[in-house]
């Protein structure tokens, strides 16, 4: 296994708090479900939602960044393409790496912050999926200008993190309604009063600092780097950590999943406002060279991240396969 380094404190905090977090078994670092064994059904497994739909798998280099922990690596390999994962967590690789063996598929491995892509040349991927991960990191846009240089002409980028609304506002109920933990226009990490990640039995005390990115910002950011989006959606969870979105859900059945969840509680805001947001990108130009666009807030000094236990302000689960 090939070691980097963080390239500033902030990823390096995160990587201790996802080897903590790997290492209490927490589901959301672990691959989740069983993958079907026709490929036309794995492929569903690894895309749910149809985001690569028309696109060759076989035979594509792909990279799975900060992809360690699921089996998004291991199916692409299982399907035929040349998989590379590169994550920040040495345990998030090893459950990689060990479940590749298990499957006997080679998947290469890589530690590092995606951030820092400089081993890879221009070019060097067809498709990048980068799943629930560019909340953990500062300066989204720096992940995607790497993003947009290291994928080939006409390759695909396909993203995913957490609505950077709904993301600051849970753990916020006052028994009548939400608030925010933090301005939409602030930068910084989303301030929490508890850091204990929970799930049954299981509790683990793990501060990761997370970034609410705003959407404009993130747009902006595959504009520069010569990606076009072609593809936006805000999802909320559904069934087996599948996503849909919220308006696939009949008025009826959103007011009666409401009154089945603790008021309060993140699931039921989850019925109110998307969880996560998702997009897929085309390589279609060099990277811009006149700088990047303004961002639309002032900078603020980064807030302290904790996180939060127990309903109603217990912790997202971020979907992991």
């Amino acid at each position: 296994m090939k070691r980097r380094v963080a390239v500033d404190d902030v990823a390096a905090h995160n990587q201790r708090m996802w080897d903590r977090l790997s290492a209490a078994g927490i589901p959301w670092t672990r691959p989740q479900g069983t993958p079907p064994k026709t490929n036309a059904a794995k492929r569903r497994f690894l895309d749910p939602n149809d985001r690569l739909a028309g696109l060759p798998i076989k035979g594509q280099r792909v990279l799975a960044l900060a992809g360690g922990g699921g089996w998004h690596p291991v199916l692409f390999a299982e399907l035929g393409a040349d998989t590379t994962v590169l994550d920040i967590s040495a345990r998030q690789l090893k459950t990689v790496r060990d479940l590749a063996r298990s499957r006997d598929v080679k998947v290469r491995l890589l530690h590092g912050d995606m951030r820092d892509l400089s081993v890879f040349a221009d070019g060097s991927f067809d498709i990048v999926w980068h799943s629930h991960s560019i909340v953990f990191v500062p300066d989204a846009a720096r992940v995607i200008a790497e993003v947009g240089r290291v994928l080939a002409p006409a390759g695909v980028y396909r993203a995913s993190t957490m609505h950077p609304v709904t993301l600051r506002m849970y753990g916020t109920w006052s028994g009548t309604g939400w608030g925010f933990r933090q301005s939409y226009f602030e930068d910084g990490a989303v301030p929490y009063e508890d850091a204990t990640w929970e799930f049954k039995d299981v509790k683990v005390e793990a501060p990761t600092l997370e970034y609410g990115h705003r959407i404009s910002d993130l747009i902006n950011a595959c504009a520069d780097s010569g990606l076009m989006v072609d593809g936006f959606w805000e999802t909320t969870p559904g069934e087996i950590s599948t996503q849909v979105p919220l308006r696939a859900l009949s008025r009826e059945q959103l007011v009666a999943e409401r009154d089945d969840l603790e008021p309060g509680s993140d699931d039921a805001l989850e019925r109110y406002l998307p969880a996560f947001i998702e997009w897929r990108a085309r390589k279609v130009s060099p990277p811009s060279d006149s700088g990047s666009r303004a961002s639309t807030a002032t900078r603020s000094p980064r807030a302290s991240g904790s996180r939060r236990a127990g309903s109603p302000t217990s912790r997202r689960p971020r979907p992991s396969r």
